[in-house]
């Protein structure tokens, strides 16, 4: 069976994809280290990957593998006004969660309240 070749843009691709899912890994494992020299040693790493994959985009951003567009100033209010409803939302469950006397528990990455 001939070996199947890959070009250097599946390959950055790849690398992308690996560098994005290795950072939210580090995130997650820096969010829930209790140890801080743990925390502090998975924040070291994080930013290694991070340099590693900004390296990775400028590579492909450069070769036009990696194109943006430019957002309208409608889009950005709408982003920024939906950001700011959800503010208001947490802030507002936040509030209601300590007057009931209510604890957080993390599942699924999303804080939940036990009553």
């Amino acid at each position: 069976m001939p070996m199947q070749r890959f070009d250097d843009k599946t390959m950055c691709s790849d690398c992308l994809a690996s560098e994005k899912l290795l950072t939210s890994c580090y995130n997650t494992a820096i969010t829930e280290s209790a140890n801080d020299q743990l925390r502090r040693d998975f924040m070291a790493v994080y930013q290694d990957e991070q340099d590693c994959l900004k390296a990775v985009w400028d590579i492909m951003h450069a070769r036009g593998w990696y194109q943006l567009s430019m957002a309208s100033q409608q889009e950005i209010s709408q982003l920024q006004q939906r950001l700011q409803q959800e503010q208001m939302q947490v802030q507002q469950g936040g509030m209601q969660g300590a007057q009931t006397g209510a604890t957080p528990q993390v599942g699924g990455g999303i804080p939940q309240y036990r009553i």
